[in-house]
């Protein structure tokens, strides 16, 4: 024999298949019956249909019905006639769509099918919207582009209108509220008696920068001599040197541009502490009169030796892009050799004793 299970073949009367160890003289089960309500396929042990909740056409039997009388349950169901189906099912009154379709369904899986007619319907009104949407946009961007026109006519002003308009609604407001008006004064006439009188009693304030006093004097003097000091000892002023000994030759013009900007740039300072000493207010008989010419002329030195470096500069500078500096060097040089060492031995004969002392 075959065991219904597994397929294999086993000895006859066997009770237990050696194979799968199913049972082989169980009863098998009956054939499947179907639903006299929907239709879907039942088994024997079913007494409701899982799907439509219909009772099983098997349970409405004598014997089916003892025996479920027996077990406590209730086998007496009438049968449900097809026209008893078709009366319970809702009536459409309405047009049908596909949400209403869907949302009516018992069965998620049943395909509908719609009305062309309602479909065409359904799509008329649609398209009965779109008009008065695309007039609801056109008025909004009339509107926008009116607004736009408004503020650009009052801010260009083409017809010169809005001065006239500002002034009277000014005149307007002075009008109607006229203590609220500050700052304007009323011309009164004063009378011919009185014009000597008030014109004498006038005074006419002048405001003069008052001059420094001695601590304050030699404080801004100090600084400047420091500053100078610091320029002429400082390696910013030995880079400007050394950057031009290194790079005023060199054929490539931005490379000489970068290496002369530190020569430039002292110059400038130099330049700055000598306006600021010409600035400086001094009492009538200052203690501090010899000592601001004496920074003045240490400043003056040093820039000197700084200028003489951004002259040739300038020179090399200048050279033509078809051409080389070394086919120049006679011209950059000559500033350095014009100047001499005058500026430099006065600097440092003086530069000690012309420190400003504290009053």
């Amino acid at each position: 024999m075959i065991c219904p299970q597994c397929h294999a073949t086993i000895d006859d009367g066997t009770s237990v298949c050696p194979v799968c160890h199913a049972y082989v003289d169980a009863p098998r089960p009956a054939s499947f019956l179907f639903c006299e309500g929907c239709g879907a396929r039942l088994s024997a042990q079913e007494r409701v249909c899982p799907k439509c909740g219909r009772p099983a056409p098997a349970i409405l039997s004598s014997e089916s019905s003892a025996s479920d009388l027996a077990a406590g349950k209730t086998a007496s169901f009438p049968k449900i006639s097809q026209s008893a189906i078709e009366t319970e099912l809702p009536r459409v009154s309405s047009a049908v769509n596909a949400r209403s379709v869907l949302d009516d369904a018992l069965d998620p899986s049943v395909t509908h099918v719609l009305d062309a007619s309602d479909l065409a319907a359904s799509a008329k009104a649609s398209s009965s919207r779109a008009p008065r949407v695309r007039k609801g946009v056109v008025a909004a961007v009339a509107l926008v582009i009116a607004a736009v026109a408004v503020v650009a006519f009052f801010v260009l002003d083409p017809l010169h209108v809005t001065p006239g308009l500002v002034d009277s609604i000014r005149e307007s407001a002075e009008d109607m509220f006229p203590s609220r008006q500050q700052g304007e004064t009323t011309d009164q006439v004063p009378e011919a008696g009185k014009a000597d009188e008030d014109a004498s009693d006038t005074t006419v304030e002048t405001i003069e920068d008052s001059a420094l006093s001695d601590d304050s004097a030699y404080e801004q003097l100090h600084q400047a001599y420091e500053a100078v000091v610091a320029i002429n000892d400082g390696e910013r002023f030995a880079d400007a040197i050394t950057s031009f000994n290194a790079s005023y030759l060199d054929p490539d013009l931005e490379t000489r541009k970068s290496a002369s900007a530190g020569a430039y740039a002292l110059r400038d300072e130099l330049q700055g502490i000598i306006d600021d000493l010409d600035a400086m207010n001094l009492a009538d008989g200052s203690a501090y009169t010899d000592d601001r010419e004496h920074v003045r002329q240490l400043a003056l030195w040093m820039y000197e030796r700084v200028d003489v470096i951004c002259a040739s500069w300038d020179i090399s500078l200048a050279v033509p892009e078809d051409e080389y500096p070394f086919q120049h060097e006679d011209e950059i040089l000559a500033p350095m050799r014009e100047a001499g060492s005058s500026a430099l031995d006065n600097y440092y004969a003086h530069v000690g004793e012309w420190e400003p002392q504290e009053p």
